[in-house]
């Protein structure tokens, strides 16, 4: 039983279909008032609201922070309670939940409620996208993308997502691959300069779901998988597309690196996503933040 207070902070339009309703939650609230918790709901509205409402509750001394919510949710709420003593509880609501899957918690918000209601956590490693025009920092606990995949996600329509969910991603990356002039960045790692036309800075092995483009990443882990293509053909992304939707590419395929570091820093004319959502351009460094996040864990 747990005696902390606690807020609920909920996205009422993510997934699919974005009902926009709260009974669906108001089970899961109560069934944790049962076991517990001090419970405040909190709705958010706006983009990046989620950032602020963690970071108040984390300054009135909240120790438990719910989020019912996707990915780019959990990223806001992240942004506001990183380097405090917060625990981070999860609510899979979103697209893809891949925080969730990585990290082996139900999909059924009322199992993943009860997940909480146990108490087990564990510590995760995060990373750190950080602007060097702007100087602007990102934590992120999946990935960091460079180049294709971050273009993607800036074509990707708010309505196709609601609408098909993970479908919208195909959809919308097939049809821009068509068309896609691959351009060329660079990558620091490890005191070696790697050109690339897309790059992945992973902290998790999964990616979009089932999905594997960084499959040795450790969330426990401080450090990154990083995993650099510099091929300019459509073709060969075709190739290895086949590859991720299995296990993950070969480490000995042409044009293919994986590395392992604590820092990244990339520059050249690229678009970056962060969870899947667009954080900016290049120039940017990629480090792992000194900071961890106690999670609700299975």
């Amino acid at each position: 039983m747990s005696n902390d207070k606690a807020v609920v902070i909920a996205n009422p339009k993510t997934g699919r279909y974005g009902s926009g309703k709260r009974a669906d939650l108001e089970p899961v609230v109560e069934y944790l008032k049962t076991r517990g918790f001090d419970l405040k709901v909190e709705l958010t509205s706006d983009p990046g609201e989620a950032t602020s409402v963690a970071a108040a509750a984390a300054k009135e001394g909240i120790r438990d922070i719910i989020v019912a919510g996707g990915d780019g949710t959990i990223n806001e709420a992240l942004q506001g309670l990183l380097g405090t003593n917060v625990r981070l509880g999860i609510l899979p609501r979103g697209t893809a939940n891949v925080l969730a899957r990585e990290l082996r918690l139900p999909l059924d918000c009322k199992e993943a409620a009860a997940v909480i209601a146990k108490g087990k956590t564990r510590q995760i490693h995060v990373g750190c996208a950080v602007d060097e025009q702007s100087g602007s920092r990102r934590y992120f606990f999946l990935m960091a993308g460079i180049g294709l995949d971050a273009s993607v996600v800036r074509r990707v329509h708010p309505g196709l997502k609601k609408r098909l969910g993970k479908g919208a991603f195909w959809v919308s990356g097939l049809s821009h691959l068509a068309r896609w002039q691959p351009s060329s960045f660079n990558l620091q790692v490890n005191g070696q300069v790697f050109p690339a036309t897309f790059a992945i800075i992973g902290k998790a092995a999964s990616y979009g779901g089932n999905l594997r483009v960084t499959p040795r990443a450790q969330l426990e882990r401080p450090e990154f998988e990083i995993c650099i293509i510099s091929s300019h053909s459509r073709l060969r992304y075709l190739q290895l597309l086949s590859y991720v939707m299995r296990s993950g590419v070969p480490a000995d395929r042409r044009g293919v690196h994986f590395l392992h570091a604590t820092q990244v820093r990339a520059t050249g004319d690229a678009p970056v996503q962060v969870d899947g959502e667009l954080i900016g351009h290049l120039p940017m460094r990629f480090e792992i933040a000194p900071e961890t996040v106690e999670v609700f864990v299975s």
